[in-house]
């Protein structure tokens, strides 16, 4: 059993002998014929509705195989055909690298160096919560004979868990007012993510989704949960129902390090926000996503909330305000680590 949220590409290059009744064939580079097999590890279930985020697709295409010699350039290409894991290509003995990319609607086929190929971007609105864009490579030196290589592949998006809020109000007055839960969402996200999957300057985006705000847009799907029914978690009674339904929103790396919070746009940090009413008036609670990385989950086990929020979703709670557990892990590994407000 694989590691969860693991996903291993086996890919199998057998080779294949020069015909010994062709002398031009004998004198010609060997050519070799490539396999790719890919077994999924068990998935995660996200959102509420229990979507797989771990689906490789079996739609015809949704495998891409790149193979480039040692000097960046193609030697060969390949997909997979419906419902087959199964991919042959023909490539020359030596060490090679092969790329695999997973769940991409683009057309890889006319790319002819490493070089572009890694100049790619990856667009988040191009996945869903069953559909993550995935990507991996391994080097691989292949003589005469069976040769076999694996390629771990992971996620371009990292995603963002809360698990639970609980009003715990420590002025009277609060305590006596309805508290109402409206929307989750994220804001400030980076709308794509090179080959590379190291974006390294804010400028490389050609697109940011909930700019300081929640905006209807493409990315709707993975970074905004807005509810058409606010859910109480406090009545004027001063009765709490903590909300412990789970939520899943993801976004693409984002490599702004230094945090701004100008009314003008401008590149800043991923933020989590919910959205709230305190007897009537709108309240918002933000907690940053400090530098997310790719195929990396971030999870807030409790949002613990003690008083007033902010007037904007696009600034941070002060300190005494929102307690918060924040728990940092790799999908496979990880780590973990306290924050509070």
């Amino acid at each position: 059993m694989f590691k969860r949220g693991l996903f291993m590409a086996f890919v199998a290059l057998t080779s294949l002998a020069c015909s010994k009744d062709n002398p031009s064939e004998q004198a010609a580079q060997q050519t070799q014929m490539a396999t790719l097999e890919v077994n999924v590890a068990e998935g995660i279930t996200t959102r509420a509705t229990s979507v797989n985020d771990a689906n490789i697709g079996s739609a015809a295409g949704d495998i891409q195989v790149l193979v480039f010699n040692n000097e960046g350039d193609l030697l060969a290409y390949g997909v997979n055909a419906a419902s087959s894991s199964t991919i042959s290509i023909s490539i020359p003995t030596g060490t090679v690298e092969c790329h695999a990319v997973v769940n991409s609607s683009d057309d890889l086929s006319n790319i002819s160096t490493k070089t572009n190929f890694l100049k790619r971007l990856s667009h988040l609105k191009n996945n869903t919560t069953s559909r993550m864009e995935m990507l991996g490579s391994v080097s691989k030196t292949v003589a005469a004979g069976a040769n076999s290589v694996s390629i771990a592949v992971k996620r371009f998006a990292s995603k963002v868990q809360i698990d639970k809020i609980t009003p715990a109000f420590t002025a009277p007055a609060h305590r006596a007012m309805e508290f109402k839960l409206t929307g989750i969402y994220l804001i400030n996200v980076n709308g794509t993510c090179p080959y590379t999957m190291v974006p390294t300057a804010a400028s490389e985006s050609t697109s940011w989704y909930n700019k300081r705000k929640y905006v209807s847009g493409d990315c709707n799907h993975l970074i905004t949960d807005k509810f058409s029914t606010p859910v109480v978690m406090q009545t004027s009674a001063g009765v709490v129902t903590p909300y412990s339904t789970p939520h899943y929103l993801y976004c693409y790396p984002n490599p702004v390090t230094t945090d701004v919070s100008t009314t003008t746009w401008s590149e800043r940090i991923s933020r989590l926000v919910l959205e709230t009413t305190l007897g009537g008036t709108t309240y918002y609670y933000s907690v940053n996503i400090p530098t997310p990385q790719c195929n990396t989950v971030y999870q807030i086990t409790n949002m613990k909330i003690t008083g007033l929020g902010t007037d904007t979703p696009d600034a941070v709670v002060q300190k005494g305000s929102l307690s918060v557990s924040l728990t940092v892990t790799d999908w496979s590994t990880g780590f973990s680590k306290e924050v509070e407000y």
